[in-house]
This record gives structure tokens, sequence and C-alpha cells, in this order.
């Protein structure tokens, strides 16, 4: 037991106490220990969110500068210079803070980042069930939308022109189906989440897929991304492995694009029907690679349980009470309503 009281100087006496034995009374109880693990790593991962926060908003108001340059001394398109610096900024922004975040808690990068080689079943099923929870949360996003549209409130999120030029349409498809499948994985089921484990694999899952849907910044995406981020953390620790995590991200991404890219060619009949054939298709795949996977695997839903001495109900009060990952969640939520406007 470590010394932790500053009135501590390492060679005090133990104290006797009856029906107790000897105790040091100098000695942080453990859970006060696990509590400022807690309550540091959640000040950690709310001071890197600030940290993106800044980044972004502190580079966007330099781009307009850098795509003059851009545009003057090379012979860049607008729209292919502005794809550059979204991704750019979008790596930069997720990347730096996060790693620093890593060095300073100290996390091994095989820990951080694992990015072993997953069974075959378990990836193939996961992708299946991915598509289908994908579906599933896009529904709620729809309920919620329209349930706040009874009190006359609207909500949007960020939408982006495709791109007219073909290497401006390959920047677009690797900003909007490649980065995100593999640098979000990275920080939020890689950095976050794998940090979290010592407090229980639930706790860690929980915490860090409502990190992960808290900051899209807008409440379209915020549910869905959260629903989406059980599911793939599930089968990353079910794995052990990022790439599973990569691969979901990945096919669902790039059927939101594949969408995008076909409504304008589309008659609005024939979009709703391939929405609804999609969707069903997608749900039956997950539920019956769902039954496969249980019928291979008994233990699949089965949580190893992390010994801890606070509750599980105290370890999200102190982690979601870490001042850091207070404000960092106060202005996510000021930042979301932007994008949230009166009937």
């Amino acid at each position: 037991m470590g010394p932790y009281d500053e009135g501590y100087r390492g060679n005090e006496p133990p104290v006797y106490s009856t029906g107790h034995g000897f105790y040091n009374p100098y000695a942080e109880p453990e859970w006060k220990r696990e509590k400022r693990r807690i309550r540091g790593s959640g000040n950690g991962i709310g001071l890197a969110s600030l940290g993106y926060v800044a980044i972004s908003f502190a580079a966007g108001t330099l781009m307009y500068i850098i795509l003059s340059a851009l545009l003057r001394y090379t012979p860049m398109s607008y729209e292919i210079a502005e794809w550059v610096m979204t991704l750019i900024i979008y790596t930069v922004s997720l990347a730096v803070p996060f790693g620093i975040y890593m060095l300073c808690i100290k996390i091994p990068l095989g820990v951080a980042l694992p990015f072993r080689k997953p069974n075959v079943d378990m990836t193939v099923g996961g992708v299946f069930v991915g598509l289908g929870v994908g579906v599933a949360a896009s529904y709620v996003t729809a309920y919620l939308e329209s349930a706040l549209g009874l009190f006359g409130i609207g909500i949007t999120m960020p939408e982006y022109d495709v791109p007219k030029s073909f290497f401006a349409l390959i920047l677009y498809l690797v900003a909007m189906v490649v980065a995100p499948a593999f640098i979000e994985e990275m920080i939020f089921r890689g950095v976050v989440m794998q940090s979290l484990r010592r407090f229980g694999d639930t706790f860690a899952l929980v915490a860090s897929a409502l990190i992960f849907g808290i900051f899209h910044l807008n409440l379209i995406q915020m549910p869905y991304a959260f629903i989406l981020g059980l599911c793939i953390g599930y089968f990353v620790m079910r794995t052990g492995s990022l790439w599973v995590g990569v691969l979901i991200h990945f096919v669902n991404n790039s059927v939101a694009v594949i969408f995008t890219l076909a409504e304008p060619l589309l008659s609005e009949n024939a979009y709703m029907l391939l929405n609804l054939v999609y969707a069903l298709g997608a749900v039956l795949c997950g539920i019956i690679a769902v039954c496969i996977l249980l019928s291979r695997h008994r233990d699949m839903f089965r949580f190893v349980k992390t010994p801890s001495i606070l509750s599980p109900g105290k370890r999200v009060q102190y982690f979601i009470t870490s001042p850091a990952l207070v404000i960092a969640m106060v202005v996510a939520v000021l930042l979301t309503l932007q994008y949230v406007y009166i009937i």
C-alpha cells in the first residue's frame, strides 16, 4: 500500500486496532486509489476531447488562408485543395490530443492499438451484425427526430457536397470512408476504450461509445454513433483486434456514402425502395449472424468480471463527474446546438 498522505515519511510504525490487528493509517484506502485513477482517466480523456475541439476550430480558421496559398502556388483545383485540408485537419485534431493522452498514461502501444489477427467467423459475423445494428440505430435517430418535431424542434447535421472532379471524389471517399474507419477506431476503440478496460470491460465499452457518440457534435449522428459504438467495441473486445472495428466501421460508412451517391440518380420512390430492401436485408443478415455466432460461441455475450472495490454505479459517477470531462461535455452540447433549430 503506497504512502499518499503528505505527512507520511515512510518510517512510521503501524498502528494496532483491537479486533482489526495492525494497519498503516497513512496508506490510502484502495477505493480512493481506484477513484483517483478513474478521475485521472476521465480528466485525461476530457482534456484530449477539448484539444480535439480546439485544434479543429483553430485549424478551421486557418483553412481559408492555406487554401488561398495552395490555389495560388499549386495547380490544385479548389475542390481538391479543400478536401486535402479537410483530411489533414481531421487527422491532426484527433491524433495529436489523444496521442498526448496515450503518452501521459504510459499505456503500451500494443495495448492501446491491438492490431492482432482476428478469427474469421467472428470478423465476418461482426460485419453483418454491425450492418443490422447500423440500420436499427438509424431508426432510433428517425424516431428521435420525429419526437423532437412534435415539440417544434428540428435537428440537422453537417452536409458535404459530393465533388465533381475525379481526384476530389477520391479524396472525398477517403475522408468519408477510409480515414474515419482507421483513425476513429484507433482513438475510440483503441486508446480510449483500452485505457478504460482496467476498470471493467462493460464500463470501458459503454464509456467509450458514449464519448464516441457525443463528439459527433450533432443529434442526428449521436445516437447512431453511440449504438454502433457499442457493437463495434464489443467485437473489438471479443476478438482482441482493432481490425474488426476498422472493417465494421468501413463497411457502414461505405453503405452511407453509396446511398448519398445514389440519391440524385434515382427517383424518390426508387430511392425509398432501395432503402427498405437494404434495411430488411441488413437486419435479417444481422440476426442470422448472431444466431450462427451463438451456436459456435456459447459464451458470446459473457463479459469477464473485473475485480473492483467500487460498484459499477460509483465508477460511472466518478468518471462522468471528472472536471475536464464535464467541461468537454458542456462544450460538446453547446456545439451541438448549432444543428438544432425551431421549426
